[in-house]
């Protein structure tokens, strides 16, 4: 654990809200899209590895990127006084991918997480509580998704940066992604489809230098049908100077599905279309090509859960 430096101030006007919170009616899309295994290593090494451990490390499972866009309808703390505040809706556009936390000296897999890599939201209390109590990469959005699944037809994301980077470019809204459906299939399948198998095999190639099994993984993968993440975060604060952390960590945060509500493979075939943003490079970041790509194992759910807090795996001054 890191030292303790005395408790939390939850002095008035400060927004941060203690964990878990409770999710209504949250309404998941997912698309598995396909990056490079070597960028996508190196974005772990820059992150979840750079907090020094004498005994793990922390490798990626596979090439593809689960790119989710979810419409949580009720937020809410659960602890008092913060449950009696009020609620908020959130949206979340994320980019997640599976990741093993690895024994160093067996280099045997001993967990199996999601890690929310990039993430952006649509108003500023997720924003700042995020960012700060859990650690996520928290950026705010403006989006476009369906109200209802049975028109689950255009999705699509905009970031308000610096595009191109220039001295002279203002920060504007930009386009990084969308997602369109190009073939009708009927809209759902009215009952999940058996998609671990599909799913261990994108993933198991590309771990064929630890020991990891594809049982573990199809038990890993079954979130699709029963969804739950274990999920990972980089958490870490900079000095004034933004030259060095004042705190680094590795944190995972359980989430726990108390109801599910509808869950179903899109038939339909969507097509995932990435723009170039100085800012949000997907290509530099995770090797997701720029331009056009056909998404893999369509799906949906909505679901109510409980977001834990966030549990210190490693720590800097650890």
């Amino acid at each position: 654990m890191s030292e303790n430096t005395g408790s939390y101030r939850h002095f008035l006007g400060n927004p941060i809200a203690k964990p878990p919170c409770r999710m209504l009616n949250a309404r998941m899309y997912g698309f598995f899209i396909k990056g490079t295994y070597s960028t996508i290593t190196e974005f772990i090494n820059n992150t979840l590895n750079s907090v020094p451990s004498e005994n793990v490390y922390f490798k990626p499972l596979s090439e593809y990127c689960l790119l989710t866009f979810t419409d949580i309808e009720n937020i809410a703390s659960k602890v008092e006084p913060f449950s009696q505040y009020g609620w908020m809706q959130e949206t979340d556009i994320i980019v997640w991918m599976p990741i093993a936390k690895v024994d160093k000296t067996s280099n045997k897999a001993l967990h199996i997480y999601w890690y929310p890599a990039f993430i952006t939201v649509n108003n500023i209390n997720a924003l700042v509580n995020g960012r700060e109590t859990w650690g996520y990469n928290k950026y705010l959005c403006d989006y476009t998704m369906p109200s209802d699944y049975k028109h689950a037809d255009n999705f699509a994301l905009s970031l308000e940066t610096f595009q191109p980077f220039n001295p002279n470019t203002k920060m504007d809204w930009h386009e990084l992604l969308s997602i369109k459906r190009f073939s009708d299939g009927g809209s759902l399948f009215e009952e999940i489809i058996e998609v671990g198998q599909e799913v261990a095999e994108l993933i198991h190639a590309s771990v064929e230098d630890i020991h990891i099994s594809a049982e573990l993984i199809k038990q890993f993968i079954s979130g699709i049908k029963n969804p739950q993440m274990d999920q990972i975060l980089f958490k870490q604060f900079p000095d004034g100077f933004a030259h060095n952390a004042v705190y680094s960590a590795v944190v995972h945060s359980p989430s726990t599905v108390k109801d599910i509500h509808k869950i179903a493979m899109l038939k339909d075939e969507y097509e995932v279309n990435i723009n170039k943003l100085d800012a949000f490079p997907f290509d530099d970041m995770f090797g997701i090509q720029i331009g056009k790509q056909t998404a893999m194992l369509p799906y949906y759910v909505c679901m109510d859960f409980d977001q834990d807090g966030a549990y210190e795996l490693i720590s800097s001054n650890s």
